[in-house]
């Protein structure tokens, strides 16, 4: 719902701020007062062109900034996921700012967005008809959604969907499988080729570190071997070696604790030493005598080094380690087997994905079929409901086609046709307003009016399923009186029943069925002509309804009578 509309510098209002309620609002004022900038001022802040002209001569900026209450409303909320605009909590604020030069900037919610996502969350917003834009009646790819609606055609359409992403994910999924072992098979033989020379290699993780030190022994055995018997020789065998000396010492200590017992703890860690170091002299001759000077295994193990290094550097990728050689070792034997068994599985997805198609091509097929049903119910339906509103001669037409497609999946009787997420059909709405005129676009029609009316007819027999909560009708008198104009009176108050209307009117029985009214003036400050924008009480809608009936000179007959039109409508109820 639209709460409040604030108008900062706009073309010949100075400022204005309008709050507006449920139901059905009513604008009525003088020809030339301004109620159609006010609409153009809602327009621009929900996406439409702007220029130079949009701001108020000697102003530099014009600012127009419109408040939403948007809870509730999913339709609201898909979008503002879809353009990615974060909104917590009521209100929802969208402001257009329109420099002199012609520059504009957009925001919601003060965050800056792109035009082009602030006029997509606008037609999601608001229904526009007359003279200015955001009407979807004038988008042929709406018209699938109001016959939809109509028909009560929206779960089996969710069901079409629901088999077209399953099949168009099937697809994918076939497609790159196929990619995949077409690609597979053409390296077949190279990864072949290369499982033979890893496997053959026998790589061990940590295998190199080994390889690494043993190297290192047998490229130093001679020195090793001569350090070793030098220590040998040291500890145990040279003149003078350690134990030998420490075995005198021993000796020395054992003489003195015969004679003084005090220094036992000594002589036992004496004792001690010597065996520690008796065990290192045994421990160092074996390591003596181990030492060995191969050539022949020196040159296998370089030759080993030698190929694991090569196998590294050839599938070991940025890593360059043995166990991403060994990675790469276990992701080619898995694309090897999976060629082995592609055919199965490719198989097996060609029968799901027939399976699929069969099973979208007879949804799409029935309900294609109920809305050919639902379309000639809709074009009686509204042609009834376009006679009420003073359009006896149109003829209004849903027409419901199909797109020859030769690689389409959906077969039509003998026609191949194409197929998407809401099924193999193109709706568009078709109208000749006068006899003898055949049957045109909706967008073709140049009267705003007309559109208008088509738009209240539909709305009128329920065709919108998860309707535009705010429905914004200027010109919908144009050409009508009388009876007619008191049917499109009734019929607005019905549809503002279930969502926010507001209308524009020169004609008392559209006006007096209102629920709220503004009066929209011209006055002369300073020199300058302005627009002022103002809420009515019951009395005052009572003059201003009057004022419609009889003119300027306002008559107590025309009060009556302006009495008696608002009192019928409260009558006869907010729906009615």
């Amino acid at each position: 719902m639209l709460k409040k509309l604030t108008i900062r510098d706009y073309a010949l209002i100075e400022t204005l701020e309008a709050e507006f309620g449920p139901g059905l609002t009513i604008l009525t004022g003088e020809t030339g007062a301004g109620k159609s900038i006010m609409i153009g001022a809602l327009g621009l802040v929900l996406g439409e062109r702007a220029d130079s002209d949009s701001v108020r001569a000697g102003a530099k900026t014009a600012v127009v900034e419109a408040e939403f209450a948007v809870a509730g409303c999913p339709a609201v909320a898909a979008r503002l996921s879809q353009l990615g605009i974060e909104h917590a909590a009521d209100p929802l604020i969208a402001r257009r700012e329109v420099q002199s030069g012609g520059k504009s900037r957009a925001f919601v919610n003060d965050s800056p967005v792109p035009l082009a996502a602030l006029k997509a969350l606008g037609d999601a917003m608001l229904d526009m008809h007359g003279q200015h834009q955001h009407q979807s009646l004038l988008y042929e790819q709406s018209h699938i959604d109001y016959l939809d609606g109509f028909g009560g055609l929206l779960p089996a359409r969710q069901e079409v969907a629901a088999l077209y992403a399953l099949f168009q994910s099937a697809g994918r999924r076939l497609d790159d499988l196929v990619n995949r072992e077409r690609l597979t098979r053409e390296k077949l033989d190279l990864y072949q080729f290369q499982v033979g020379e890893i496997e053959a290699a026998g790589l061990r993780p940590g295998e190199e570190e080994e390889l690494e030190r043993e190297r290192t022994v047998l490229e130093n055995s001679e020195k090793l071997a001569a350090l070793a018997c030098q220590a040998y020789g040291l500890l145990y065998e040279g003149e003078g070696a350690v134990t030998e000396r420490l075995g005198a010492l021993g000796k020395a200590i054992g003489d003195i604790r015969a004679i003084d017992g005090r220094i036992g703890g000594l002589s036992e860690a004496v004792g001690a030493a010597s065996a520690q170091l008796g065990e290192a002299a045994r421990e160092l001759r074996h390591y003596r005598d181990g030492i060995q000077h191969d050539p022949r295994r020196l040159e296998a193990i370089r030759d080993r080094m030698d190929l694991v290094r090569t196998l590294r550097r050839k599938y070991g990728g940025k890593e360059g380690s043995v166990a991403a050689v060994l990675a790469h070792l276990t992701r080619i034997k898995a694309e090897i087997e999976s060629v082995e068994r592609g055919e199965e599985t490719i198989g097996a997805l060609e029968r799901e994905i027939e399976s699929l198609r069969g099973r979208l091509e007879s949804a799409a097929a029935g309900l294609s079929a109920r809305r050919a049903g639902a379309a000639r119910k809709m074009a009686e339906a509204v042609a009834a409901e376009l006679k009420d509103l003073g359009m006896e001669k149109a003829r209004f037409a849903a027409e419901v086609a199909q797109e020859d497609d030769p690689r389409g999946p959906v077969r039509l009787g003998d026609r191949t046709v194409a197929v998407g997420a809401a099924g193999i059909d193109r709706v568009r709405f078709l109208i000749s307003p006068n006899p003898g005129e055949e049957p045109k676009p909706l967008a073709k029609i140049a009267s705003g009016g007309e559109i208008s009316r088509v738009m209240l007819a539909i709305k009128s027999i329920g065709a919108a399923a998860d309707a535009v909560p705010v429905l914004v009708f200027d010109e919908i008198d144009a050409g009508i009186g009388g009876r007619v104009a008191e049917a499109v009176g009734k019929k607005l108050r019905a549809i503002a029943a279930g969502r926010q209307v507001l209308c524009i009117t020169h004609l008392p029985q559209i006006a007096s069925q209102g629920q709220h009214h503004f009066q929209v003036s011209k006055e002369a400050r300073n020199g300058r002509t302005m627009t002022r924008v103002e809420p009515l009480d019951a009395e005052r809608r009572v003059e201003e309804i009057a004022r419609m009936l009889a003119g300027r000179a306002v008559t107590e007959s025309a009060l009556r009578h302006a009495r008696e039109m608002m009192a019928d409508s409260s009558a006869a109820g907010p729906g009615q």
